[in-house]
């Protein structure tokens, strides 16, 4: 009888133990400034994303656990609780701006109860080079034009592969997007007659607008 009394002592005692066990917690935070002039961006969306383990199930895919804004100084705070989780995620967005998909550990955020993770985003701007043969000489007419210096991927993104374009009546029309407030550097070759030219110049671009630059060789 005694021994029983002590048992059921015991796993009382461990039962309200349990139920009494704070759950950690983690804090994050950290500032988002432009790339281009390193001035705080306030309005931009934070997602914190897990792929959490339920049950004793892994889910490969990421599901959004916390989400927030930053504030006028480019802040950005949540607070989570520690849960069975196999990697996170940040995700940011900002209208005219590229988005951020960067993954952390879990190691990496839960080492210390506060985490502080700053980013910089890069500007979008758009570039609608136009170009035309407007002295042709013959059907053999040449031109090679490419971007030198464009730092940024994705869709609708420019890149720095060189564009050959032949014939008396070659035109073009390229809209693509680039990174703002930069100078982006072109350079193009003619080759008429043959010889050939070279030529370069560089294009300014601004923050959510477009420049249209006419090629004209």
């Amino acid at each position: 009888m005694y021994k029983l009394l002590i048992l059921t002592i015991i796993t009382l005692s461990l039962g309200f133990s349990s139920c009494n066990k704070k759950i950690q917690k983690f804090t994050i935070s950290g500032t988002v400034s432009s790339r281009n002039d390193y001035k705080a961006l306030s309005g931009v969306h934070v997602y914190l994303d897990a792929k959490k383990i339920v049950d004793g199930v892994y889910n490969s895919s990421f599901s959004t656990i916390a989400n927030t804004e930053t504030n006028s100084s480019g802040h950005y705070s949540f607070e989570i609780e520690q849960g069975h989780t196999a990697a996170y995620r940040f995700r940011l967005s900002k209208a005219d701006y590229f988005d951020i998909e960067k993954e952390v550990s879990v190691d990496e955020i839960e080492a210390k109860p506060a985490y502080n993770r700053n980013f910089e985003m890069t500007g979008e701007a758009w570039i609608e080079l136009i170009v035309k043969n407007t002295m042709p000489q013959n059907t053999n007419d040449e031109i090679d034009y490419r971007y030198t210096n464009v730092n940024v991927n994705g869709i609708s993104c420019c890149n720095n592969k060189t564009i050959i374009g032949i014939g008396a009546d070659y035109t073009a029309d390229n809209k693509c997007k680039v990174q703002s407030n930069a100078w982006i550097h072109l350079e193009w070759v003619v080759k008429k007659n043959g010889g050939q030219i070279s030529y370069g110049d560089s294009i300014h671009t601004t923050l959510g607008q477009t420049i249209i630059y006419r090629l004209n060789y």
